[in-house]
């Protein structure tokens, strides 16, 4: 199954790409929008990667300082 295009942007916050998007399939011109259909999914799955990736190192950064805080107070 695909994934929704409009949902995976508006669930990454960006809401001006989602107006955009739902605008150009409003408008029609399917053929254009399906050739482009598998970068547009790529990109969004390369940001939600990254978003969660760079999630993970911050959480690990702050569990460190966090510990090192407790262990070694002021």
């Amino acid at each position: 199954m695909k994934p929704d295009v409009l949902v995976e942007l508006k669930s990454l916050r960006l809401h001006g790409m989602a107006g955009a998007w739902a605008d150009l399939v409003e408008q029609g011109g399917n053929a254009g929008i399906e050739s482009s259909r598998w970068l547009i999914e790529h990109l969004l799955q390369a940001e939600a990667t990254d978003r969660a990736m760079r999630s993970v190192s911050h959480q690990m950064h702050s569990k460190r300082g966090l510990k090192a805080a407790l262990t070694h107070p002021g």
